[in-house]
């Protein structure tokens, strides 16, 4: 199994280069950047979020190497052709 855990991620807003729309489906597949490595993730969430809004995630890394990189009160990026959000680790996922 991939390695997860939990986090909370800020979506920016439209107009500082933020995603157009709101998030949905419960789901994003992206690319996180942390100490000037990417690494492919998939982000799992409940509701509907739009930009500027703060929401929390389990994170699930689709490489598993990636995750000595994301200890407890790691920030990272969420890149999606630029960057899009913003994240940090709370725990590890239960």
């Amino acid at each position: 199994m991939s390695p997860m855990f939990a986090a909370e991620i800020h979506l920016l807003p439209t107009e500082a280069g933020g995603r157009t729309g709101p998030l949905s489906l419960g789901e994003w597949r992206t690319v996180l950047g942390i100490n000037n490595e990417h690494w492919s993730a998939q982000l799992l969430f409940s509701g509907i979020h739009s930009p500027g809004e703060t929401f929390s995630a389990t994170v699930q890394l689709l490489v598993p190497e990636a995750a000595q990189y994301f200890p407890i009160g790691a920030e990272f990026t969420v890149w999606e052709g630029s960057t899009k959000a913003t994240g940090r680790v709370l725990s590890a996922a239960a």
